[in-house]
């Protein structure tokens, strides 16, 4: 993956803020979204990075140079001496959530392409070109995509831009993996370090006790037998059972979408160790709606809060039934390749997006050895891990507790779109699906 170029910087005036052009943005897919925005940027050996949108989550990606950085007079964030630096695009997407593009020309002549679209920044704008002809094509292509993107005039967005502030928007600097690690963590790697190099010093300073016999294994005091990492990781990984899933969707299947005028306006559930918390928000659709009346339809052991005149959101937990992968048959790396990534492709035509991502490896627990250092695991296959993403109609995912045996979701989500033209992809009620399956190597 190529590296990101250097950002373009602009100040606002009398501010004491700086704007950020020329971003890279990728859409980010997982259940882990900061931790998979810092990973991206470390591969695209980023400097800084912000993320936004909702509900597609979008990172922008910026290269700053630290000579600039000491050279700003301008701009210190309050106590800590880090510029407050915004990237203006992410900035447009707040400034027009109903969606937009604009193509400003900057200060220095350079034209800068822009667009959103429901707060989220399209991947393929923020960027700033030198020559009018280039940018003007860039638009058209991007026009000829997104037809219905309404166009923000130029130096209005500008002005705007020059006076706007959301923390939102705020560029974060990308920490090291080193210095993501617990201060704890630090010291013991250290300390760690430390301990390789004292047994050598030690021999030369004092070589009267390489003279010392060792204790006869018969003596040595016998502790307990290490576990194996591998079963210790079978044993400690949690994974849903497929009733689970069924019965999560079912419960968001039963929602009406327009009760006594209040009307359905999205819902989700969260998985979390022994239960999934759901919650669904209404909105008043009618002037004859009434807080008590929803609030006397409400279904046993739900609760219900008001916002408080024309908004309201249920809640409701379901149990979870949690196994572990000790319990459970993995399926091998060919096996998924094969059968299961093969179930999707047939389920695909019914869901409007399926995302798989490559496997990657849980990392095996470490088990201290009878000399007190820690032992590494053997060659002994391990287990891996994929995150999975679909999106599309709710009738649709009844299919998958069937075709996937090892998974453990995160979240199930739920919009209502109206659609002019249903189809098998097409629906009222579209729900969307994240979690994580789970093979042997």
């Amino acid at each position: 993956m190529d590296r990101v170029p250097d950002t373009l910087l602009l100040d606002c005036p009398g501010t004491g803020r700086t704007l950020a052009f020329g971003l890279r943005w990728f859409a980010l897919i997982g259940s882990n979204l900061p931790a998979l925005a810092r990973s991206r940027g470390r591969r695209l050996r980023a400097s800084h990075y912000v993320v936004g949108g909702a509900p597609a989550t979008m990172a922008g990606y910026g290269r700053l140079r630290p000579r600039r950085l000491g050279g700003w007079r301008a701009g210190r964030a309050r106590g800590n001496g880090a510029p407050f630096i915004q990237a203006a695009a992410q900035l447009y997407a707040l400034l027009y959530p109903d969606g937009g593009h604009s193509l400003i020309r900057l200060p220095d002549g350079r034209l800068w392409l822009v667009a959103a679209q429901r707060g989220t920044v399209l991947s393929q704008t923020d960027r700033v070109f030198a020559s009018q002809d280039e940018a003007l094509r860039e638009q058209a292509a991007l026009l000829s995509q997104r037809p219905a993107l309404p166009a923000r005039e130029a130096e209005a967005a500008w002005a705007a831009l020059l006076q706007a502030a959301d923390p939102a928007s705020r560029l974060t600097v990308l920490p090291s993996r080193w210095a993501e690690l617990p201060l704890a963590l630090r010291l013991f790697l250290a300390c760690v370090g430390v301990s390789a190099v004292a047994p050598a010093l030690w021999n030369a300073l004092a070589p009267q006790w390489q003279a010392r016999e060792a204790p006869a294994p018969g003596n040595a005091d016998s502790g307990p037998p290490p576990q194996d990492p591998y079963l210790v990781l079978l044993q400690t990984t949690a994974a849903h059972v497929p009733s689970d899933l069924n019965r999560v969707m079912a419960g968001l299947g039963k929602l009406p979408i327009q009760v006594r005028g209040w009307a359905l306006s999205r819902a989700h559930c969260l998985a979390e160790t022994r239960q999934w918390t759901c919650s669904a928000a209404y909105v008043r659709a009618h002037p004859a709606a009434t807080n008590q009346t929803l609030y006397a339809l409400r279904p046993v052991g739900w609760d219900v809060s008001f916002q408080p005149m024309e908004a309201a959101t249920l809640s409701w937990r379901i149990p979870s039934g949690q196994a572990w992968l000790a319990d459970l048959s993995l399926p091998t790396r060919a096996q998924v390749d094969t059968e299961l990534v093969t179930a999707l492709q047939r389920l695909q035509p019914a869901f409007s997006a399926v995302a798989l991502a490559a496997a990657a490896p849980l990392p095996m627990p470490a088990q201290p050895a009878a000399n007190g250092f820690v032992a590494a695991h053997s060659d002994q296959a391990g287990i891996r891990r994929r995150v999975l993403t679909l999106r599309g109609p709710l009738r649709s995912f009844v299919l998958l507790p069937g075709a996937i045996p090892v998974a453990r979701w995160s979240r199930l989500s739920l919009e209502i779109q109206p659609q002019p033209n249903p189809g098998l992809a097409a629906s009222t009620l579209i729900a969307e699906l994240h979690g994580e399956l789970y093979e042997q190597e």
